[in-house]
């Protein structure tokens, strides 16, 4: 230790003191804490939020009545015409442009209860790269009902069509949404939605396009990410959806979202 001896002359002095200041530490506990939580957080690996929720169909006025179900109409093309000579109104809603005879439809067949429709929502309408984060599978179980006359007997009946009146009773298989609860893990709130038919008399997947293929420029050469999709928007303040076409113009209410068969060349 060093003695110093300063002599008071009666004049103000100032005594600079050097010290050294590393701040080379300052923090360090903090880091350590968080370093310590992440690597704890991979050890017990802690549970993410995957519930799922709910969302129904948004509520539409008709007149001032104010509704909730959500209608679907999907359009084969008559099994006589060719393609290349479709015009719009050769689709029809009406499993028999499928295959099935009257009979088949009035007895519920085994190969008409294994088919239904396959509705698919992808985060992109662009095909590429799109990825499915949902699936709707409506049965033929469900739908309206038409008349037809049976092959042998000429008895007239009714048999199912397909066309959907989907609401919270009577035919409600497809009318939720399921998703997940939290944004947290995915945050993903608008689908693109495409469909398709399976047959269960031949064992095939059919697409379905959202406008007639006869009203294409090209029937076969087209932009595909204009033909095939609907949007389904969800909305998490209420917990419903809507469905939309591709300019925004709200469907599936007193406008149905309709579907059409689309024919391979």
């Amino acid at each position: 230790m060093n003695k110093y001896r300063f002599s008071n002359n009666g004049e103000e002095r100032k005594i600079h003191i050097p010290v050294e200041i590393t701040w080379d530490m300052e923090g360090r506990g903090d880091a350590i804490d968080v370093y310590e939580e992440d690597v704890v957080n991979q050890v017990i690996n802690p549970p993410e939020d995957f519930e799922v929720t709910r969302f129904d169909h948004e509520g539409w006025l008709s007149g001032t009545t104010q509704l909730s179900d959500i209608n679907y109409e999907f359009h084969f093309l008559k099994s006589t015409v060719d393609i290349s000579a479709a015009t719009s109104s050769d689709w029809v809603i009406d499993y028999e442009e499928e295959g099935f005879t009257p009979d088949e439809l009035y007895r519920f067949s085994n190969s008409f209860t294994k088919s239904f429709f396959k509705i698919d929502f992808y985060d992109t309408n662009n095909s590429e790269n799109q990825q499915n984060y949902i699936t709707i599978v409506l049965p033929t179980q469900q739908g309206d009902t038409m008349s037809k006359t049976l092959i042998n007997s000429n008895v007239l009946v009714d048999v199912k069509k397909p066309k959907y009146k989907l609401d919270y009773v009577g035919d409600k298989e497809g009318f939720f949404v399921y998703w997940l609860r939290s944004r947290e893990y995915i945050d993903l709130d608008e689908f693109y939605m495409s469909c398709k038919f399976f047959n269960g008399k031949t064992g095939q997947f059919v697409r379905m396009t959202t406008t007639p293929q006869s009203t294409f420029g090209d029937k076969f050469n087209f932009q595909k990410s204009d033909k095939f999709y609907y949007k389904l928007k969800l909305s998490y303040d209420n917990y419903d959806y809507q469905i939309t076409n591709l300019n925004n113009v709200r469907v599936g209410t007193s406008t149905p979202i309709k579907f059409y068969e689309y024919v391979n060349p």
